[in-house]
């Protein structure tokens, strides 16, 4: 699937930001950037981007990007960019797009989840014509209502687009499914002295030949000015909060305290596996600190034992692997055992009772257990479609946090051996085929 971004506009209103729009970054990523890839995620894999303001530095980025990404990217310039509407810009890359298939339309300043797009190409578009993607949620309080391309729908049929329509039911998210109709739309538009693709889909509703897709629901938006820009970061640090495997310790404190860590860390260079290799040498460094005397060592190993951000830092720089979720789940594995095992040894070595190397080693196989059936319980219980009790990670370190503090190093391991190993047994009970 063929996808086209504009990318041309100035962005005056966030020119203090970055003399590019769309190289500007947010959390970490350059929008241009965040926009191929969301629309690589959904399924396209050649790219035409039109350019103008700053166009060689726009360029000189999309040539680095194809080669990082290994899809390629054609910059195409719109010398008329100051002079006109985005449909100029649409105009411009017609002889790389009007061989008959339909092509995605994206615009490089909107914010948009793959599943927006994947949600349109679903639709499919129809022939010779063009579908958009429309938020019906006249409440989404990331749309500014001032600014926004509004759309009038009969059904699934476009019957009204603009910014001033007085009467409308959903919003222009900026992401269309195309066939080559559009071009000559625009050049009919164009004739009438309009250059805007709104001026096109007009036309082509007129035809009966624009349809809509819901995507109420989806995340998106349109980045224009500072206070959308703002908006937009807060969303994307909101969305990482709604994490379906986070068990409530994750939930309700782990994950706001990773995510003020991950605000800063996103604007560096740090790696997710940078991450979470340094948050197991912190795990390593809580373990060390277990084999001491006392209770300074007790809880200073607590605090360190808590869990990173590596995964938030992936999903907001397009950075997520197989791989790197799976040396973070190695990682973790080797740090629940160190941790445990320096606990065990702190609990023995001051209570001088032989059984607490017992009950440590019972909470270690209980951590391992829970961690090993965690994956096959989860897609169960999703396939059920039903809500799951989530007991995880956090729970663990969170009661070694707890316990540390209050110098209850063997209670610890008895409530980790006896609530891990219930909880795996429970799992199996729950799984068990009927």
């Amino acid at each position: 699937m063929k996808c086209l971004i504009l990318a041309a506009g100035k962005g005056s209103r966030l020119r203090r930001r970055a003399e590019s729009k769309p190289l500007l970054a947010l959390a970490g990523v350059p929008l241009i950037e965040r926009a191929i890839r969301s629309a690589r995620e959904a399924g396209a894999d050649r790219f035409v981007v039109v350019t103008g303001h700053r166009a060689q530095a726009v360029q000189d980025f999309l040539r680095g990007l194809s080669a990082r990404l290994s899809v390629p990217i054609e910059a195409v310039p719109n010398p008329d960019w100051e002079h006109s509407e985005n449909g100029r810009s649409v105009l411009a890359a017609r002889t790389r797009l009007d061989d008959g298939e339909p092509f995605l339309l994206l615009m490089a300043d909107h914010l948009v989840e793959p599943a927006l797009i994947g949600d349109l190409l679903s639709a499919g578009a129809p022939p010779d014509g063009v579908t958009l993607a429309v938020d019906g949620d006249l409440a989404n309080p990331l749309v500014d209502p001032d600014d926004v391309t509004r759309v009038r729908r009969d059904g699934e049929r476009i019957v009204a687009i603009g910014k001033g329509l007085a009467a409308y039911d959903g919003f222009d998210t900026g992401v269309f499914l195309c066939t080559p109709a559009l071009f000559d739309a625009l050049e009919r538009a164009g004739e009438d002295g309009e250059s805007s693709l709104s001026a096109a889909v007009r036309r082509l509703a007129a035809e009966g030949r624009a349809r809509a897709v819901e995507v109420r629901g989806r995340f998106w938006c349109d980045v224009d000015d500072e206070a959308a820009l703002a908006r937009a970061e807060q969303a994307l640090f909101d969305r990482l909060r709604g994490k379906t495997a986070d068990g409530p310790v994750a939930r309700w404190l782990n994950r706001p305290l990773s995510i003020r860590l991950s605000r800063w860390l996103v604007r560096t260079s740090v790696t997710p596996n940078q991450v979470s290799l340094f948050s197991f040498a912190l795990s390593l460094l809580a373990a060390g600190l277990f084999f001491l005397p006392g209770w300074a060592a007790l809880a200073a190993a607590g605090v360190l034992a808590l869990d990173g951000c590596d995964g938030e830092i992936a999903r907001l720089k397009f950075r997520q692997s197989d791989y790197g979720g799976w040396l973070d789940a190695v990682l973790d594995r080797y740090a629940d055992a160190f941790l445990l095992f320096g606990l065990t040894w702190h609990a023995w070595r001051e209570t001088a009772w032989d059984g607490a190397l017992v009950v440590g080693f019972l909470a270690i196989i209980g951590s391992f257990l829970l961690s090993y059936t965690a994956d096959k319980y989860d897609g169960r219980m999703r396939a059920r479609g039903g809500a799951r009790f989530r007991l995880g990670r956090d729970v663990r370190v969170f009661v070694i946090l707890v316990g540390a503090l209050l110098d209850q190093a063997l209670a610890v391991l008895w409530l980790t051996a006896l609530v891990m190993n219930a909880e795996t047994l429970r799992r199996l009970l729950v799984c068990r085929d009927v």
